[in-house]
């Protein structure tokens, strides 16, 4: 996706989504044939339902209509899952205080904790109660733990 366009569809998304409570984790645009697919991330600490998914799909479709290079879209809106890959630091602040399970470079076992939050690019984990600081440049992998 351009640049462009992903700060269009952001600029467009966001509000939105965060005006209706919920945070966005993840916006995807590709296009095949002709037809465009938009996937959406979100997620709030409380869950995220079918009727919220469709709410949100229903809030964004008109807007989506208005941007020209959109035609014969498909909108996908999803929760993130219970054990979600996390794709970017910005991720890390979105799911403060959800269990997570994190690999370090250099390393084969996974390491768990509970978010407790981030800090010029260092994650803090709580480890039953013990504060772990860990780069997030460090990290290999990380995952929600259900």
């Amino acid at each position: 996706m351009s640049t462009e366009l992903y700060d269009q569809l952001h600029s467009e998304v966001e509000p939105i989504v965060s005006g209706m409570g919920f945070s966005l984790v993840e916006l995807r645009h590709s296009r095949s044939k002709n037809q465009n697919h938009i996937i959406l991330v979100v997620y709030r600490p409380d869950g995220v339902g079918v009727e919220d998914c469709a709410a949100i799909s229903k809030n964004l479709y008109p807007r989506f209509e208005l941007i020209e290079g959109l035609e014969n879209l498909q909108l996908q809106v999803s929760s993130p899952g219970l054990d979600r890959v996390i794709k970017s630091a910005a991720e890390y602040s979105i799911f403060r205080g959800r269990a997570v399970k994190v690999m370090l470079r250099e390393q084969t076992e996974w390491i768990r904790g509970t978010i407790e939050g981030v800090e010029a690019g260092v994650l803090i984990l709580n480890r039953d109660g013990s504060m772990e600081k860990i780069r997030i440049a460090d990290i290999r992998k990380a995952k929600l733990d259900s």
